[in-house]
């Protein structure tokens, strides 16, 4: 069941052009390999540690995200090449049925070409043409590049956990983010 309908090609800041599509249960091993490869960079961007998820993994996630209408899964694909993925999955409860979480992940030779928001606003289209009013994330707060990259695409900050996560053996702060997709008026609390 595709979601988007077919491909989105974008041309890159380089002049190549990317496509962000559904992903294809055959993206699962690329997508185990970039993630790895992600996970093994010098300073922290992501929970998983290299080798945690293999490919059956990401395949069931994927399959998983194209059965679920509220889902998406997206690949970006460069050259035949996967060099970034997005999911974005409804949080669980009904109260909160208009948010969606992000997770995101650009290969480090990708990055500074415009796959990244090529990936996220194709899922914010995707998000508001399907009733999301909100889309949020998590980033840790070393992870400066990544802060700045969703600020420049309407995300703000909303808040810090502190030693939110235990990756291999170390704690990491979490800054909570957020980008509205429809205008929202706040009741003040009382």
């Amino acid at each position: 069941m595709a979601k988007l309908g077919g491909e989105i090609a974008t041309v890159l800041a380089d002049g190549r052009v990317l496509r962000v599509r559904d992903a294809r249960a055959r993206d699962a091993r690329p997508l185990a390999r970039l993630l790895d490869a992600v996970a093994a960079e010098p300073t922290v961007t992501l929970l998983m540690i290299p080798g945690q998820f293999g490919a059956g993994v990401w395949r069931r996630r994927i399959a998983d995200a194209l059965a679920d209408p509220h889902c998406v899964q997206l690949s970006a694909e460069l050259d035949g090449e996967l060099v970034g993925n997005l999911g974005l999955r409804p949080e669980p409860h009904p109260c909160s049925g208009h948010i969606a979480s992000v997770g995101m992940s650009v290969g480090e030779s990708w990055r500074g070409l415009g796959v990244g928001g090529a990936l996220l606003e194709t899922s914010a289209t995707w998000a508001a043409a399907h009733a999301v009013g909100k889309l949020t994330l998590g980033v840790f707060p070393e992870n400066r590049r990544a802060i700045r990259f969703y600020e420049r695409h309407g995300f703000v900050r909303e808040g810090l956990r502190r030693a939110q996560y235990d990756r291999a053996g170390r704690y990491h702060d979490e800054v909570l983010m957020a980008r509205f997709l429809t205008p929202v008026f706040l009741t003040p609390v009382s």
